[in-house]
């Protein structure tokens, strides 16, 4: 069942059974024996009620503000139920058999009146009661989809995020291989253009798949190879086995461009490690690099990894755990995120 249609269903349920039970309390047969056109009158008029304030009188009170202009509409529907209460009654009729005692009291109405205005009664507050539910249901749907919306808002602004920063990274690495006139830069300058191919044909997409991610963390790395020297060693474990695994692009590469950015040294021996395992609808992510005094002072939670965070947050609310360490000369980051909601390539 669709959640928005449930105003619709009890609306349908009103008319279709409760109304029509309640018009068979009173002597329906009688009435339309005698006063036919009465009795289609009268019917057909209750439903006008419950439209008039299923449509009109709520939505006048909560979304516009009106309260004279819903006073009028409720005025109108009093008015026009008196004039149909008010025509002649022939004899016979007694439907105040079963009415209650203590309604047929009710200001010394007569029977018939008094089932005119019973029935007045049900219906209005009916459709008041329904009309108060669905704007708060209306409410609810509309607060619900603000903050899916900004939500799509924010992740929309970090990805876009993402091709920057991954950009002005790799671009330094690439000016110091031109600058030191290395014999790789070429080598280096086509492995990039691979990989913003990759990157604009693939990140603007909300899942790729886990052997997608991990490929490009591969290039990435045989990338930073190129200008490293021998005082990095650079260790890749990857475990895929859930081959219908998806993730959102470019999570991952945050924390290993952070790896490379911080825990490579040319005069000091340094050494990255990476585990990525895709088993079962989970990602365990792991990487673990040194870190330098001189690049330690200047680190912080800089905008890649703050970006990362909030992406997850966004993406995998309740379905991901980061944790994130610096102590020692290390830096460890262990990311594990269930896949089970996002098996789909979107």
């Amino acid at each position: 069942m669709n959640n928005r249609n449930l105003p619709l269903y009890i609306d349908i349920i009103f008319c279709v059974i409760i109304l029509p039970v309640m018009i068979m309390l009173l002597p329906v047969e009688r009435w339309l024996t005698h006063h036919t056109a009465f009795v289609l009158i009268l019917v057909c008029w209750l439903y006008v009620i419950y439209a008039i304030h299923r449509r009109l009188t709520i939505p006048l009170v909560f979304r516009r503000k009106k309260y004279l202009a819903a006073a009028l509409v409720m005025l109108f529907t009093v008015a026009v139920t008196y004039m149909i209460s008010v025509i002649d009654e022939p004899p016979h009729f007694a439907m105040h058999r079963r009415m209650p005692e203590g309604f047929r009291r009710i200001f010394h109405l007569r029977p018939r009146e008094q089932g005119v205005w019973f029935l007045f009664v049900v219906v209005t507050t009916f459709s008041f009661a329904v009309g108060l539910l669905t704007e708060l249901y209306r409410q609810m749907l509309e607060k619900k989809e603000l903050e899916q919306e900004k939500s799509k808002a924010e992740l929309a602004l970090y990805k876009a995020q993402i091709n920057p920063h991954f950009l002005f990274n790799t671009l330094n690495s690439l000016y110091g291989l031109i600058i030191t006139r290395s014999d790789k830069a070429e080598q280096a300058f086509m492995q990039f253009t691979d990989m913003m191919k990759y990157m604009y044909s693939r990140t603007s997409a909300d899942f790729i798949p886990v052997q997608e991610e991990i490929s490009y963390i591969r290039q990435y790395i045989d990338l930073q190879k190129i200008r490293l020297n021998e005082h990095t060693s650079v260790a890749l474990e990857v475990e895929c086995d859930d081959r219908d695994a998806v993730i959102a692009p470019m999570l991952l590469m945050t924390f290993v461009e952070n790896a490379f950015k911080y825990g490579v040294s040319s005069h000091y021996d340094s050494r990255i490690e990476i585990t990525v395992k895709a088993d079962s609808g989970h990602v365990d992510f792991h990487v673990r690099n040194s870190i330098f005094p001189e690049a330690l002072k200047k680190k912080g939670d800089g905008i890649g990894i703050a970006n990362c965070r909030k992406r997850l947050s966004l993406i995998y609310p309740g379905a991901h755990s980061l944790s994130i360490s610096d102590t020692g000369g290390f830096y460890d980051v262990r990311l594990s995120i269930s896949l089970e909601k996002n098996r789909k390539i979107l």
